[in-house]
């Protein structure tokens, strides 16, 4: 794996109507989400996103989605949206998920009104595997940019402090997260040394304060 420059990193952005991708599993998922928007993370192709919906009953198992959107777990609820963790095993995401060089970061949204629209980080040869990948799924011509700056209205997920960001790191990568978890809260405290009431301390704050601060900024 090359080494990473934080100063060589750059921001390749890419706009899909849904008429260029609904012959890809992740059309399906406007049929029962108006919007689904990404929030943070949690590597590989699992994400927190807040979704946006008519009928909650889409946010129980829908055999459908399995192949675009799986949700994991309901961290909030409300009447109309929900905060989710979610496994995205779509064609676009898998394919930023096998490059170590490149990787989806907000603002990545997909809505009825407004179609696909993707942001991806990383090093110029990451991102030009993102972009020649991207093409080949779906060969026509697309919007696209690639620059040092994110071109759009956001603020992303807070900085978390470097306990906390720990906790919830180790959280993914021992699959914590897993749709079947791998590991336990009891598990984490041994593997960290630290006491069980503690990690799920940080794991709640840690969720909290991504959440909340996306919904701070973007009624703003």
């Amino acid at each position: 794996m090359a080494e990473i420059d934080g100063d060589s990193l750059r921001y390749f952005q890419i706009k899909i109507t849904y008429e260029q991708a609904k012959h890809m599993p992740g059309a399906i998922i406007i049929d029962y989400f108006s919007k689904a928007e990404m929030i943070f993370g949690l590597g590989g192709n699992r994400v927190i996103s807040r979704v946006e919906f008519d009928d909650p009953v889409c946010l129980e198992g829908i055999d459908e989605l399995k192949n675009s959107f799986q949700i994991e777990n309901i961290l909030l609820k409300g009447e109309n949206f929900a905060y989710v963790i979610a496994k995205t095993p779509g064609p676009l995401q898998s394919i930023i998920a096998k490059q170590d060089e490149c990787w989806m970061v907000p603002p990545s949204i997909i809505s009825r009104k407004e179609g696909f629209f993707m942001t991806v980080q990383g090093t110029s040869t990451g991102l030009k595997y993102a972009r020649d990948s991207l093409v080949s799924l779906i060969p026509e011509e697309l919007e696209m940019r690639i620059s040092k700056t994110i071109d759009a209205d956001w603020i992303f997920a807070p900085k978390l402090p470097e306990k906390r960001h720990i906790v919830m790191m180790t959280a993914v990568e021992k699959g914590y997260y897993d749709p079947i978890r791998k590991c336990t809260q009891e598990d984490l405290a041994e593997f960290l040394g630290i006491r069980q009431t503690t990690i799920g301390e940080h794991l709640r704050n840690a969720e909290s304060a991504i959440i909340n601060s996306w919904a701070k900024h973007s009624s703003e």
